[in-house]
């Protein structure tokens, strides 16, 4: 999407009259915190089938990127360029309504990046004083169980035996997935 409605997304969209806009906008909303599917047949009269994807995907930005910039009234009324101003009031209305609705799945997609979850951990620290091979080795070693939670709320357990060069590079890789989320955030 541009940074206002095209004029040719205008024009579709005043084909349809303010009670089917709200309602369509409702419809994406529920399909952006939900999944809920669009339907095309309800809307098939006013618009062909391009043209439909062209509007939903329209007001699915649009409401995507209102929530996430944190948009005020009149920067919305601006994005929405020529559309006439009853038909902004309702898109704005919408945007009000379900605001949460639409913050709650915002967050929610972007902590779902993984399907496994750390759900908790566990590090015990050993001191291995000999092997087989050596008679005096001295070397610290770690061991970290983490707890795993997938996307269905079971639990397994991962658990790994990290010496000194290992850890390392495990909190070095740690450390730039950090970094890469909050940039994601940011």
């Amino acid at each position: 999407m541009a940074d206002t409605i095209q004029g040719d997304v205008v024009t579709l969209l005043t084909k349809c009259s303010i009670g089917e806009l709200n309602a369509l906008c409702h419809t994406v909303v529920a399909n952006i915190s939900s999944r809920q599917p669009l339907d095309y047949n309800t809307y098939s009269k006013l618009w062909s089938l391009e043209e439909w994807w062209n509007v939903t995907e329209s007001i699915h930005s649009l409401l995507k990127l209102s929530i996430k910039n944190s948009w005020t009234k009149d920067e919305i009324f601006g994005k929405l360029g020529s559309l006439p101003d009853d038909y902004k009031q309702t898109v704005m209305e919408v945007v009000s309504v379900r605001r949460e609705d639409l913050r709650k799945s915002l967050l929610a997609s972007t902590a779902a990046i993984s399907q496994n979850v750390l759900a908790d951990f566990d590090w015990q620290m050993k001191l291995v004083m000999s092997s087989d091979k050596l008679s005096s080795l001295h070397t610290p070693l770690l061991n970290l169980d983490l707890q795993v939670a997938d996307c269905n709320s079971h639990n397994r357990v991962v658990s790994l035996e990290l010496d000194r060069t290992d850890l390392k590079k495990l909190i070095a890789s740690l450390e730039g997935a950090g970094k890469a989320v909050q940039h994601l955030s940011s």
